[in-house]
Parts: C-alpha cells; sequence; structure tokens
C-alpha cells in the first residue's frame, strides 16, 4: 500500500472504525451517497477541462459513478423495498471539491494525479473493511465497492502515463510528427485520438467493437467507425477486407486531414497475414509522412515540408 500520510492514516482509521460494524443497508447508503457525489464532481471537472482527452475521460468518470449509483440503488431498492436510503453520519470517502484551471500539462497531471489519489485511498479504505468488518455480508459488499474504485483509479492512471509521457518529452500529444505509431495500450490509443480531434484532424477507427459501442465509449458521434469482424454482420469489414483496401484507405489519408486508428492489429494479421498486414500499416506509414494538413496536395512522387499531422496510428 503507498505510503500515506499521518492525516490520511488518521481519516482511513476513522472511516473504518465508523463502518466495520454497520449492517448492509446502512453501507449501501453510504456508498449510494459518495457515488452521487463523485458524479457531481467528474461532471464539474469534465466542464472545466478544455483538453479532449481530459473532458471525455472525466465524463466517462461521471457516467460510470451513475451506472454504480444505479445498480447499488437497485440493490438497495430490491433488499428494502418500502425504505429510501438516507445518509449515514461517518466520514465520507469522495474526492474534495478541486477544480483546477486546466491550460498546461502540467495542471492536468495535477488534476489526474489528485483523482487517482482519491480513488486508490476509497480502494484502499473499502479492501481494508472487506478484511475487518464483523458481519460476512458487509465484507462481501466492501469487497465490491473496492473493485469500483479500482477500476476508476485504473482508467485515470492510463490517461495520466499517456500525458505524463508526453510532458516527460516537453511535448502534447497533438505535436507528434506525422507517421506510424503502435500503442501497446487500446484506452491510451483512444486518448490520443481524441486529442487529435482537438486539433481538427478527422477521426477513423477501426475497431473490433461494434459502431454503437464507439460511440458510446468516445461519449460523441462524429467518429467514423468501422466494424472489423470475420462476423457474417451487414455492414462489417473482414480483417482480409481491411488489408486488401489499403488504396482506399492511402486515399483517405491524401484526400482529408484523417489520423486512422487501427485496434486490435493482431487479429489482422493472424487472419490475412504478416506479411500483408505489414504491408499495409508501412505504406500507410509513408504516405502519413507526405501529407500536409492543409491544400494544395502534395504533387505526385513529392513529399512537402511538415505543416501538420495526417496519421496513422496502430492501437492494440
Amino acid at each position: 500500500m503507498p505510503h500515506l500520510s499521518p492525516e490520511l492514516k488518521r481519516y482511513m482509521e476513522r472511516v473504518i472504525e465508523t463502518l466495520r460494524d454497520r449492517p448492509v443497508k446502512e453501507i449501501l447508503s453510504y456508498a449510494i451517497f459518495n457515488e452521487r457525489d463523485e458524479v457531481e464532481y467528474y461532471r464539474k471537472l469534465a466542464e472545466h477541462a478544455g483538453r479532449e482527452s481530459i473532458k471525455i475521460l472525466f465524463i466517462q468518470m461521471a457516467d460510470e459513478s451513475q451506472e454504480h449509483h444505479d445498480r447499488l440503488y437497485s440493490l438497495f431498492k430490491k433488499l428494502y423495498s418500502d425504505e429510501e436510503p438516507v445518509k449515514v453520519d461517518a466520514p465520507p470517502i469522495e474526492v474534495a471539491p478541486f477544480y483546477p484551471e486546466f491550460e498546461t500539462v502540467d495542471d492536468y497531471l495535477g488534476a489526474l494525479g489528485y483523482c487517482m489519489q482519491s480513488e486508490l485511498f476509497a480502494q484502499q479504505t473499502y479492501e481494508l473493511l472487506s478484511q475487518k468488518a464483523t458481519r460476512e455480508d458487509s465484507r462481501v459488499l466492501f469487497a465490491q465497492l473496492a473493485d469500483m474504485e479500482k477500476n476508476h483509479y485504473e482508467r485515470l492512471k492510463k490517461a495520466y502515463d499517456l500525458l505524463a509521457g508526453f510532458n516527460a518529452r516537453k511535448m502534447l500529444p497533438e505535436d507528434v510528427s506525422p507517421g506510424g505509431y503502435l500503442f501497446p495500450d487500446r484506452i491510451k490509443a483512444r486518448y490520443m485520438l481524441l486529442d487529435l480531434m482537438g486539433k481538427g484532424l478527422k477521426p477513423y477507427v477501426f475497431s473490433r467493437d461494434p459502431s454503437k459501442r464507439l460511440f458510446d465509449w468516445f461519449k460523441r458521434d462524429d467518429i467514423n467507425a468501422v466494424w472489423v469482424s470475420s462476423a457474417p454482420v451487414k455492414g462489417v469489414v473482414t480483417p482480409g477486407s481491411l488489408i486488401s483496401s489499403k488504396t482506399d484507405l492511402v486515399d483517405l489519408l491524401e484526400s482529408e486531414n484523417a489520423v486512422l486508428l487501427i485496434e486490435n492489429f493482431e487479429t489482422i494479421v493472424v487472419s490475412g497475414g504478416f506479411v500483408r498486414a505489414f504491408d499495409m500499416v508501412s505504406i500507410l506509414r509513408d504516405v502519413a509522412n507526405c501529407v500536409r494538413l492543409l491544400p494544395p496536395r502534395p504533387r505526385q512522387g513529392e513529399c512537402p515540408a511538415r505543416e501538420g499531422v495526417g496519421d496513422t496510428r496502430i492501437g492494440a
């Protein structure tokens, strides 16, 4: 467990001492009100964020907190149909009001770092409660609550690691040179795409996820989503067909300010063969290196100076 300040340790001990003997009904009520506060907190953070990736991240966090709230409330009503949750007299595990002015990467890193600490603190507190609670059913509930907070922490950490990596190089995600990039993590690639969209690039996402799922994740419907699958479903592009359509993909890069995100590349390799798949991304990378952000289009065989990003990105 990461080091906690003496003040946080005392606060955690107070929470544990207050909740360890409580029945499930009170613990559910406590968690429901905490999730409600978290929804409001992340919604306000989203309103302050100008960077697209961070704005969408906080919207996602708010939506997930709302889902957690609704799930816990449904469980409460299932167990206690004639009652409503009430405030429990216990120290809250919630992110405190913290609405920074988002202007630089350092600001974003500070905000994300604070949120990560808050989520990790809640996760650790619930984990200890799952061990120390005096009631078996309460221990099970605390373990489930810890998992919810863990998922939040891991989502925040992906965005933090992405921005921290660029910050260490004294650059922003949208400042990358044109070309092809391999991301070992799909979520980080998606946050990168969002920041490139903020620069005015037109996004195309080729994914194993159906289009609706992509729209739900990105929280916007201006993503050009292509479902890549071998399933015999209308509108689906098979991995082999995607490789064969490399000429069309090249046209996208040459005719539009496009950024391409190709997810689950390993499935394309398995289906279409390594040589063909590698040939496709190599061509796209080379074309991206020669694409201007603004017209006119270059003459055949001529690669202009880099004035912007027409880019091919490959996400895991």
